[in-house]
């Protein structure tokens, strides 16, 4: 099936089943930022139904190749259906399972990574894949303004203090000059773009 058809497909199935995915406003950004930097190894955390990572394996380099985790075992399926008939089946890997357990025995190297899981673990998630990083990697991580609360004046309800203040954390990690240059694009719910400078003793 042609790629253009199967994200249509995708988008109708995550409206109609509440599944949250790149939007509109943000794939442009996300495509173009994909060309700019033409990975050809990619980590994505947060598959839901494999969106993304379509949109990701086709501006990809020649031989390039995607590892994305999905923890919610639906989904996981989903994606395995979708991608399974795209072009790109043999270029990517679909892990089930708690991207904090699997980040602890991932081997590779990776020149891009896309945080798009639980928003209150891309600190911790990104400490773990620091080692796996290649010099001048790229880590793109949606929704980090959330809903205006993180950078805005917004006060938070109570039930989003926690992951407000752990993206607020993130963001403070991730604007550390040595360690990233970092870009963040207001374009839908927030999306930072971090290009990694190389642990501080290399």
């Amino acid at each position: 099936m042609e790629t253009n058809e199967i994200l249509n497909e995708q988008r109708i199935y995550a409206m109609i089943n509440n599944v949250p995915i790149l939007r509109e406003s943000e794939v442009h950004l996300f495509e173009e930022l994909l060309s700019l930097y033409q990975p050809t190894s990619v980590l994505e955390i947060g598959t839901a139904i494999g969106y993304s990572t379509l949109l990701m394996a086709r501006q990809m380099g020649e031989g390039g190749h995607i590892t994305s985790i999905e923890l919610d075992t639906v989904r996981h399926e989903m994606a395995k259906y979708y991608i399974g008939q795209s072009d790109y089946k043999d270029n990517v890997y679909l892990l089930n399972g708690d991207a904090n357990e699997i980040l602890v025995n991932l081997k590779g190297e990776y020149d891009l990574v896309f945080l798009d899981g639980p928003k209150g673990q891309y600190l911790k998630q990104l400490e773990l894949i620091m080692p796996l990083l290649k010099e001048g990697a790229v880590v793109l991580a949606d929704n980090v303004l959330f809903r205006g609360y993180v950078r805005g004046d917004k006060e938070p309800p109570r039930r989003f203090k926690t992951i407000t203040k752990r993206l607020q954390e993130y963001l403070n990690f991730v604007e550390n000059k040595e360690l990233f240059n970092t870009t963040i694009y207001p374009l839908g719910d927030g999306m930072s773009v971090s290009v990694w400078k190389g642990s501080p003793e290399q």
